[in-house]
């Protein structure tokens, strides 16, 4: 937090929330920080109602603004085909971010302490995560929305927290949920640590301290693997002998990178132990990815793509212009991959803009024709793109292979009177 700042807090009325209120009240009158709270009312509990009840009080008393939203999560979460504990999480945040927006302000603040960490970290243990997973909180983070979340409290345990607030004299709102040991936080707070505590008094604290260095482990990462996208991709193609390359532990923040990059977040591990084989799979192996996207494993690249594959490209040809002059000796002849020049008297009957279609050839030579199939296989053109390409043909006769080369037939040559000037406007260019 920085002075003149200005922040909404999440408020549920609990202990760690509710200390949080009174310090901000005091860095409001020390450090000139603008804050105000916001509730959110699940509607799960009998005592929700007195928890808003609570936290307007409370506000009112100290003059603090306050939102507060109610919300029908359980009817809310069967719509998004979600649990009510994630949905509610969801919706909070989602509340929480509209809230700094209208605020202007520079970042949400929550009471999560050090407590909230060691259970995090066990949590995603026996999930069996990774590093994400269990480096637990961080200090600072950001919203599913994009705004940034400060954890202040991080640093100190509920013990802390219940003896400053004793110290003030002040009650707080109890949520009975939580003693459920049904729910697999529960059973570690209320069952598992105090058990470990018996044996080892400074769990908490120790486990909490782990999380840090296991974060800074995963900025490292993180940081490699963007380095490593700098250098290596292309576009949305993963070239793979330079991922080969790679330790094996920063492959994976590799692949978190570039999907991420391309707005794909939270993949399950199902996702990841697909990606992991799937640069050994065999070439045209297909991955599919949510969000209609889709991995190809090309014969030296992984590219992401599409999941309806023939729609990739634009349906529609490109725009293309076809102007003709007079040939004279000693003009110079372009080399660029979107203007040809070419004889018109061999070119000008039957053109059409195409994608390839079976059957197709060029000439190599004069008398030696090669399948447009057999020259993207020698060419390695990736499978993902082969339908994508587009020719200009006359019949099955290949004249130009856009972006790449024209037919010996069509070429410039000894009996050339007209020149056929054709320049194409590609919406994107063609790998």
């Amino acid at each position: 937090m920085q002075p003149g700042g200005r922040y909404v807090l999440a408020l549920s009325g609990g202990c760690d929330s509710l200390c949080l209120l009174f310090l901000l009240q005091a860095l409001r009158e020390s450090e000139g920080i603008e804050f105000c709270a916001l509730h959110v009312n699940h509607g799960l509990r009998a005592e929700a109602a007195a928890d808003e009840a609570f936290c307007v009080s409370r506000c009112a008393a100290l003059g603090i603004p306050l939102m507060v939203y109610r919300e029908p999560v359980a009817r809310e979460a069967e719509r998004r085909g979600l649990g009510t504990e994630e949905c509610g999480r969801l919706l909070r945040y989602e509340r929480l971010s509209q809230a700094a927006r209208l605020f202007r302000a520079d970042g949400i603040l929550t009471a999560h302490h050090r407590d909230d960490q060691a259970e995090t970290l066990l949590f995603q243990l026996f999930r069996g995560s990774g590093l994400p997973g269990l480096k637990g909180m961080s200090p600072l983070s950001q919203t599913p929305q994009g705004v940034p979340l400060i954890r202040p409290l991080l640093g100190i345990s509920r013990a802390e927290l219940e003896s400053c607030l004793k110290e003030l004299g002040e009650s707080w709102q109890e949520d009975i949920s939580n003693q459920d040991i049904s729910y697999s936080r529960n059973y570690i707070r209320q069952q598992l640590l105090p058990a470990t505590e018996e044996h080892f008094p400074w769990a908490r604290a120790r486990i909490a301290s782990a999380a840090a260095h296991l974060e800074e482990a995963h900025r490292y990462m993180e940081e490699q693997a963007r380095l490593w996208l700098a250098e290596y991709r292309q576009g949305h193609v993963l070239p793979l002998p330079a991922f080969r390359n790679t330790p094996p532990a920063l492959r994976f923040y590799i692949w978190r990178g570039f999907l991420e990059d391309s707005g794909l977040k939270d993949l399950g591990e199902s996702h990841y132990q697909a990606l992991k084989a799937l640069p050994d799979a065999a070439s045209g192996t297909r991955l599919q990815l949510p969000g209609k996207r889709c991995l190809w494993r090309e014969q030296e690249s992984i590219r992401l793509l599409g999941a309806d594959l023939t729609q990739e490209g634009p349906d529609t040809p490109p725009a293309f212009t076809l102007r003709t002059f007079p040939w004279q000796e000693g003009l110079k002849i372009p080399d660029t991959p979107y203007t040809k020049w070419m004889d018109y008297d061999i070119i000008k009957d039957g053109l059409c803009l195409r994608h390839r279609q079976e059957g197709d050839y060029y000439y190599i030579n004069p008398e030696q024709k090669k399948s447009l199939a057999r020259f993207m296989v020698d060419e390695k053109i990736p499978l993902g793109l082969r339908d994508r390409i587009w020719v200009l043909a006359q019949g099955a006769h290949v004249l130009w292979i856009v972006g790449r080369r024209i037919s010996y037939k069509a070429r410039i040559g000894a009996g050339t009177k007209t020149v056929a000037e054709i320049q194409l406007f590609p919406e994107g260019e063609i790998e």
